[in-house]
């Protein structure tokens, strides 16, 4: 059979057979000589020789030998017995790492969860019929074509250096009022809190101020579900930096200074001690904190962890949401909270004291 025009794409057939539907994570996912020449059959109408197959197995991973390096071994397609298994590649994504990026797509907004449905078929030995996701949840909520459309008018606009015009508001429910427009030079775009943020530079905020570090006291966060109309200024300058290293720089350090829908003008170091009757308590806190504050915390040298004391160097963006991750700290059972900041503590009164206010708690 090895004149039959089926015969030239045998090899073809057999990569994306080893490709896709072998395991290189499962030592069961293998095949015989016999069920490879079967499956050639049922997608080509053609019997080919033993020996043919050998041949090719052999070209492949030559092929791959050139093009590809193996973990643990020279060659991708390995004999195991009578049978034939696949070691893994280099580059090669594994069987943890494409379920976590499905199960992070369908719990993530902003995200069409049909990309779940795209990955799950491009690895098709991964999620077999006994995968199933029972502890997550997904959203449901897809990406519609007019927000999409005004997300590549960003991404176009920040890869092109191209200045946008946004219409921008507030809010209410699922509306949104109070909209104005704004002409901006965007620069980059930033997931947090669930929810795309543009950086830009306001064009307006930015008149008069020198291209260089001063360009920074134009920079704003714009809360993507905020915006109900992007356009590309064809017409307005884009305002940036005079370098790409500075521009790099300022973006860094003004997406490092944000929290959440909150922009930083600085950074400061917030040392704290966290009292829990137990060292479990103490650890418990500290990990609900630990996943709100975005930037560094490290340990103290003088922590007592097992007499449940955990001293911590916080650094992190002078931003109202502070306040909150810091009072939802001090709400856990067991435990007391020392804050060695005589600012933060005193921007901290005023916090627990609006709260007390909107509790109707007058006499705090």
């Amino acid at each position: 059979m090895a004149n039959s025009d089926m015969s030239k794409l045998k090899i073809l057939f057999m990569y994306d057979f080893f490709r896709t539907k072998l395991n290189a994570f499962d030592e069961n996912s293998t095949i015989s000589v016999n069920e490879l020449i079967g499956y050639l059959e049922m997608n080509t109408g053609t019997t080919f020789e033993r020996k043919s197959i050998y041949a090719d197995i052999s070209k492949i991973n030559e092929y791959i030998g050139m093009t590809q390096t193996v973990i643990g071994d020279d060659s991708w397609i390995v004999p195991e017995g009578k049978r034939y298994c696949k070691n893994q590649l280099k580059d090669e994504i594994t069987i943890d790492e494409a379920r976590l990026i499905v199960d992070a797509i369908s719990t993530t907004y902003f995200v069409d969860t049909d990309l779940c449905e795209k990955i799950t078929k491009m690895f098709p030995t991964y999620f077999d019929a006994n995968y199933t996701r029972n502890t997550l949840y997904p959203h449901y909520r897809k990406l519609n074509k007019k927000s999409s459309f005004m997300l590549n008018n960003i991404r176009r606009g920040i890869e092109n250096r191209e200045a946008i015009k946004i219409s921008y508001g507030y809010k209410l429910g699922n509306e949104l009022t109070e909209k104005a427009e704004k002409l901006i030079s965007p620069m980059a775009l930033d997931w947090d809190n669930n929810c795309y943020y543009v950086v830009a530079v306001d064009n307006q905020a930015a008149k008069g101020l020198e291209r260089d570090q001063e360009l920074t006291k134009a920079l704003r966060r714009y809360r993507f579900d905020r915006i109900a109309h992007v356009s590309i200024a064809g017409n307005s300058s884009f305002i940036d930096y005079k370098s790409e290293k500075l521009r790099e720089q300022e973006l860094k350090r003004f997406i490092d200074n944000s929290v959440s829908a909150f922009s930083s003008d600085k950074l400061i170091i917030v040392e704290m001690t966290i009292k829990g009757k137990t060292r479990k308590d103490a650890l418990k806190a500290y990990g609900a904190f630990d996943s709100r504050v975005h930037n560094s915390i490290e340990s103290a040298d003088d922590t007592k962890l097992n007499k449940g004391i955990l001293k911590i160097y916080v650094t992190t963006g002078h931003a109202p949401t502070l306040y909150t991750d810091l009072f939802e700290l001090s709400t856990f059972e067991d435990v007391e909270i020392e804050i060695h900041n005589e600012e933060v503590c005193r921007e901290y009164g005023e916090y627990i004291r609006k709260a007390a206010k909107a509790a109707k708690l007058n006499n705090l």
